[in-house]
This record gives C-alpha cells, structure tokens and sequence, in this order.
C-alpha cells in the first residue's frame, strides 16, 4: 500500500487529488499539510474533506508529516512547491509537484532535485 502525503490539502485541487486517492486500491493518504494559518490546519484530514475520519490532522509543516509517507503529491503555490522539494530532497522523498506558474529562476533552482528518488514536476 502506498501512503501519499497531500500538499494543498485543504484547495479545490488537494482536495479532489484526496477524494481520487481514497476511492483508489492500492494508495491511501497518510496526511495533509496546508499553508500557515489555514483554518483547516489541526483538524481531521477527511472530517476535513466530508470523507470521514481518517486519524491524520492536517498540518503547516511537511517536515512533520513527511517520513508518514511514501510520496508527496504537491498541489501549491510555486513558492511553496519549491519548499515541499527541498525538504522531498532532504529527506529523499519522492515528490509530485502539480502546481504551475514557475519563474524561470525558480525552475533553475528546483534542478537541484538529483538527491531525490523521483521527482515529477509540471511546469507549466
């Protein structure tokens, strides 16, 4: 069973990447994370969601949740996809990043992503 941890947990796109995940053999969600002071942060992932109670609080922070998981599916804002890749690195992680509008500095910087087992990024 594969655990996917869910950035942009609490968007219409994290969100529907969830509902999609959950009625999927094989792959379960084992967290969300959200922006800094989004109202959904420390409530119930799926409670969250009108999908049920999943024991998995969605957080600010992917460093918290990321060892909970196999990958990280990354539906944010480039800024924060950028992050969410450098922590994936560290942690050697792989990562899905869906999220577009990139600069072409940033999609400089995120070539740093080697460490990484696997990385998908959607540039566009």
């Amino acid at each position: 069973m594969v655990k996917a941890i869910v950035s942009g947990a609490g968007g219409k796109m994290g969100g529907r990447v969830i509902s999609l995940i959950s009625a999927t053999e094989g792959i379960q969600v084992a967290g969300g994370v959200e922006r800094q002071g989004h109202p959904l942060i420390g409530r119930d992932l799926g409670e969250s969601l009108g999908l049920g109670k999943t024991g998995f609080n969605i957080t600010d922070d992917l460093e918290m949740c990321i060892r909970d998981g196999d990958v990280v599916i990354d539906f944010t804002h480039h800024e924060s996809s950028l992050r969410h890749l450098e922590i994936a690195v560290k942690h050697k992680a792989p990562i899905v990043i869906g999220t577009t509008g990139f600069t072409a500095d940033e999609m400089k910087r995120s070539g740093n992503w080697r460490p990484t087992p696997a990385v998908c990024l959607h540039p566009t």
